[in-house]
């Protein structure tokens, strides 16, 4: 059922899909000192941002956008103006990407607040929960999922980079939490199966952190995906390596002559 008014939106009763580049899985480090806090308001939704064409990654494929969304998720609703203060950003340049993604679906009205003699609209996100339509376009998903590895990687960069200017260099601080790795190696069907989970769990940690509205703001990016289409097991590993082993054939005329 197409939700009214909101394209890309269904409603599914008891579904919970977690998504491991999305940007639930993201804790940003903002600037300004605005204080942190996460709206009671914002109950767990039953709607479900359907990902099925590339217009609907055109909405979450844009540095700026990018940040806005990590922002709502981070800190949760927020006028235009909040979110410039937050992001650093004009208010010009919030104002036009926060209507492309109230347009799109993903961001609603939230409230509005007095502001001296003026009300302002407070934005919060429709729903937390995406889901890909991997069946319908496959080759639409693929183009789509790398422009968000490289979009949100580029986005984890320039994080990174503007700290440790700001900081001029890795601080006794930061080593205590600091890392950059990569991991790649043969999994088990368990093993990849474990690996998943505990990313699932690095993001309900976040999220109940968040509740939290205390601490000091963190921010953790990741890819997970199988290297080939079928994960092999170690029987057919090993087959596959008798079949691809050179078949040495002795020279039967230097046997000859040797005796």
């Amino acid at each position: 059922m197409q939700g009214s008014g909101s394209p890309g939106i269904t409603i599914q009763k008891s579904y919970r899909f977690l998504i491991d580049t999305s940007i639930q899985n993201q804790y940003t480090i903002l600037n300004g000192n605005l204080p942190l806090f996460r709206s009671s308001l914002l109950a767990r939704s039953h709607e479900v941002f359907l990902i099925s064409k590339e217009e609907d990654f055109d909405l979450i494929c844009s540095p700026v956008r990018a940040s806005v969304l990590e922002a709502l998720v981070a800190f949760g609703p927020m006028s235009n103006r909040e979110i410039a203060l937050r992001l650093g950003r004009s208010a010009t340049l919030i104002h036009h990407h926060v209507g492309i993604l109230l347009r799109g679906g993903l961001v609603r009205e939230h409230a509005r607040q007095k502001r001296g003699k003026h009300l302002e609209r407070v934005f919060a996100l429709r729903t937390e929960d995406w889901q890909f339509d991997y069946d319908s376009r496959p080759e639409v998903m693929a183009a789509g999922m790398l422009r968000i590895a490289r979009i949100w990687g580029r986005h984890a960069e320039r994080l990174l980079t503007k700290i440790l200017k700001k900081d001029r260099g890795v601080t006794p601080s930061m080593r205590r939490f600091f890392t950059v790795r990569a991991e790649t190696g043969l999994l088990g069907e368990n093993a990849a199966r474990t690996v998943r989970e505990h990313l699932a769990a690095i993001r309900e940690i976040f999220e109940q952190e968040r509740k939290k509205e205390s601490g000091s703001p963190f921010h953790i990016f990741w890819n997970y995906f199988p290297m080939s289409e079928e994960v092999p097991d170690k029987k057919q590993l090993s087959r596959k390596a008798k079949k691809s082993a050179p078949k040495v054939h002795a020279d039967k005329s230097k046997t000859k002559s040797s005796k």
